[in-house]
């Protein structure tokens, strides 16, 4: 089922082995974490963050991604790529430490401060590896990638237990971000000394030659920026550092999944579809085998999380943190969608309909951030989570209609593809329910494991026995 894959096997496990090394080393740590630090202190972070992240999709990205697509590329195209991200980022990071007093006031939080010029030099760090992560992304090169993120993780994450351990609050967080970004700049400078040495080199003949499709990319990655951080960006303006700090908590934990799985697999089927680009049946067949792949992974992980929230959060990050429960079910409904949008986007930017996703997007932020404002009034913070969970589910149904449109496949053929899935999932969070209300009380590692155990298995089976009435139908009734 899955020969179009298999030819990318060993860039596969090791795009996903990447993401894997950022989210589960950064969960165990940040599960550690929570234990010395309040949600106020990760509500601080949360808001330097998301500047941060701007810089580096919307800005640092747009500029990456275009020489990555180059059809020819060589030194002198990344030492110019090289020069204008650290140029940019240098700018960025200096806008960053000069507003953070301005934004610590808006922000009625005077410790923001510090966190605003700590996370100012971590853009600035940013800008200076991206040529590299360029070169490394451009060949393929996923083993080394995902060695640089176990070691920086792993390193940034001792450091920032070290520090909450002795007291600094936020600080430690911040630390551990300097780290994190120092030490995978200094592998990649490494990997790289033999091969390609960066050098200043300006020119204008490729800022115009790179114009157009940088604009595109920058368009669709405010857009994304803006969908997948508006959320929390609104958490903070309407309700402070405390209860963005709690929202960032569930959308840490269910984030995790998405990175690792449908981002990697979604990063992962760019180099297919362009391969076979030409080809629509073959595009068709491979975007519903990465769409099967996709949701037989993250539907059970959302689905056994989701009804095991509230115990989940509470054994494993303490009792502080039980407000954010209720959050789950509504992010978990958010990045499954998100993760068949991306889907949806790389098979549109590599066959040349790179206009599509960017509208979609706007669509999506548009009915987000309406449906957000309107649910927190009655909500609060779990409000903003319905909002943009609406919002996502509207992006993603638009986008599955206008892939089925290119590719002349039927929706009915996609929806089919996802059934095994969805339904699976469904009757493994029937089966953990009846299970607690029969009188397992989920209040210890013992019994979360051993409900999560009986949820997993449910699903495995329920999963093989509709794959295998699929098969049966469509051999002996088509």
């Amino acid at each position: 089922m899955f020969n179009g894959i298999s030819i990318q096997g060993g860039k596969t496990v090791w795009s996903m082995a990447d993401n894997f090394a950022q989210q589960a080393l950064s969960f165990v740590i940040f599960a550690i974490l929570a234990r010395w630090l309040t949600p106020h202190e990760f509500g601080l972070l949360a808001i330097a963050h998301l500047m941060v992240q701007f810089s580096r999709l919307a800005v640092l990205d747009a500029m990456a991604m275009p020489v990555v697509r180059s059809v020819g590329t060589d030194d002198s195209l990344f030492d110019w790529l090289f020069t204008l991200c650290t140029s940019v980022s240098a700018i960025l990071s200096g806008l960053m430490a000069m507003s953070s007093s301005l934004l610590a006031n808006f922000f009625e939080a005077p410790d923001l401060t510090p966190v605003l010029l700590g996370m100012s030099l971590v853009i600035l760090l940013f800008g200076l590896s991206r040529a590299h992560e360029a070169r490394l992304l451009r060949d393929g090169n996923f083993r080394l990638l995902a060695i640089r993120s176990i070691s920086s993780v792993s390193i940034g994450g001792v450091v920032a237990m070290y520090l909450a351990f002795q007291g600094k609050g936020a600080l430690a967080l911040v630390a551990q971000q300097i780290t994190t970004t120092t030490i995978g700049l200094i592998i990649a400078v490494i990997s790289e000394w033999k091969i390609w040495r960066p050098k200043l080199k300006w020119s204008m003949v490729l800022v115009r030659q790179h114009a157009s499709e940088m604009g595109k990319v920058g368009s669709a990655g405010i857009l994304n920026y803006a969908n997948n951080s508006g959320d929390t960006a609104l958490v903070s303006i309407l309700l402070g550092p405390g209860a963005t700090g709690l929202y960032n908590l569930a959308k840490r934990i269910l984030s995790a999944a998405f990175l690792i799985v449908g981002a990697s697999l979604s990063r992962v089927s760019i180099s297919i579809f362009i391969k076979q680009q030409s080809d629509i049946e073959a595009l068709g067949n491979t975007f519903k085998r990465f769409l099967n792949l996709i949701l037989l992974l993250l539907v059970p992980i959302y689905a056994i999380t989701t009804i095991l929230a509230e115990p989940l959060v509470v054994i494993i990050f303490g009792e502080q943190w039980r407000s954010s429960a209720p959050l789950f079910v509504w992010m978990s409904l958010i990045y499954l969608c998100q993760a068949v949008f991306g889907l949806g986007q790389s098979l549109c930017f590599s066959t040349g309909e790179s206009k599509l996703p960017p509208k979609l997007a706007l669509m999506q932020l548009c009915i987000s951030c309406g449906a957000a404002v309107l649910f927190t009034n009655w909500y609060g913070v779990t409000g903003i989570a319905i909002g943009f969970s609406a919002g996502s589910i509207i992006g993603m149904s638009m986008m599955v209609v206008a892939i089925s449109r290119q590719l002349n496949l039927p929706l009915l053929n996609i929806l089919t593809t996802s059934m095994p899935a969805l339904l699976s999932g469904f009757i493994s969070i029937i089966v953990i329910y009846i299970l607690e209300f029969s009188g397992l009380n989920v209040i210890n590692w013992k019994t979360l494991i051993i409900a999560s155990i009986v949820g997993v298995v449910t699903y495995s089976l329920s999963t093989g026995f509709f794959i295998i009435g699929q098969k049966i139908s469509k051999r002996y009734f088509h």
